[in-house]
């Protein structure tokens, strides 16, 4: 269920015993933890860095400028040297869509022109500068497709080149947290269909996803009131798959410093997946 990560080519070979660097990028801060590597990964070194918005860039859509400036300086320091990088990026620097499925397509190169088509129509202009990303086309169902600003993945990609630690992992934040999901419920018995919810600060993504094929989804600025704001969204979410999910249960992801410490909703089951209590982004859970 989860789109290809944004990767690029790695060396034909790795370096198994460095340790690794985990990057978030949000907004509103910085995020690095350095795990080494064992037979029980430790986390060795973290910072937390706060952020103040430029006031430069929100008319050119670079928030991400800020996160940028202060990795620069981060990856000076010697607590970062000799890893290797692996970088998530925000809910609010990546952007998702679920593209329907189009029987005329018959090659790749018209299936990328015609994803990227949709995106434009979703998000505008914008969307012809961003790098997108789908999961393989299945005959007859929609694809889930997720984006991010190229210019975004190439100042990256330019700072841990700059440090000597060339970045191949790049994620958005919503991929990372499935797939932390998966392996938390690896042995817990699931129905064919649930309701996926994460929260990232203040935004919450509500995902429908039944046989393995995402139904919908869809972002939301998080209200004060969390939970009866949910129980109305997954009614809307319904309405807009045209499918009665009131029984499918409710996986919940939490990250960042505002989040429940559990959820519960009344007449659904909710399995609550929350980060470790001194690590509230959810990085130590990392794959």
């Amino acid at each position: 269920m989860l789109p290809r990560s944004f990767n690029w080519p790695s060396a034909s070979w790795s370096f198994p015993w460095r340790d690794e660097l985990r990057v978030l990028i949000q907004p509103h801060s910085l995020s690095l933890l350095r795990i080494k590597r064992g037979i029980k990964p430790l986390a060795v070194a973290r910072e937390e860095i706060a952020l103040e918005a430029n006031s430069e860039t929100p008319t050119s859509g670079e928030f991400w400028q800020p996160a940028i400036a202060s990795l620069h300086q981060q990856l000076q320091t010697r607590q970062w040297r000799g890893c290797q990088p692996k970088v998530v990026v925000s809910n609010q620097f990546a952007h998702y869509a679920i593209v329907p499925w189009n029987a005329s397509l018959h090659s790749r190169k018209e299936q990328s022109a015609f994803v990227r088509h949709y995106f434009t129509q979703l998000y505008g202009d914008f969307a012809r500068a961003w790098d997108i990303r789908t999961t393989p086309m299945t005959y007859g169902h929609s694809t889930f497709a997720s984006a991010i600003d190229e210019k975004l993945l190439q100042a990256l990609r330019e700072e841990f080149s700059r440090a000597g630690l060339p970045v191949h992992h790049i994620h958005p934040h919503l991929m990372v947290a499935a797939n932390v999901i998966r392996q938390k419920l690896a042995r817990t018995p699931l129905p064919n269909a649930l309701n996926f919810v994460m929260l990232e600060n203040d935004r919450i993504v509500v995902a429908l996803i039944q046989h393995g094929q995402w139904l919908s989804l869809q972002s939301y600025a998080a209200e004060s009131d969390i939970e009866n704001q949910l129980q109305a969204l997954l009614d809307r979410e319904s309405i807009i798959a045209g499918v009665d999910n009131s029984e499918w249960p409710v996986v919940f992801y939490a990250a960042g410093a505002n989040h429940l410490a559990s959820l519960q909703l009344p007449q659904r089951k909710v399995h609550n997946i929350l980060p470790h209590r001194q690590d509230q982004h959810g990085m130590e859970a990392w794959q």
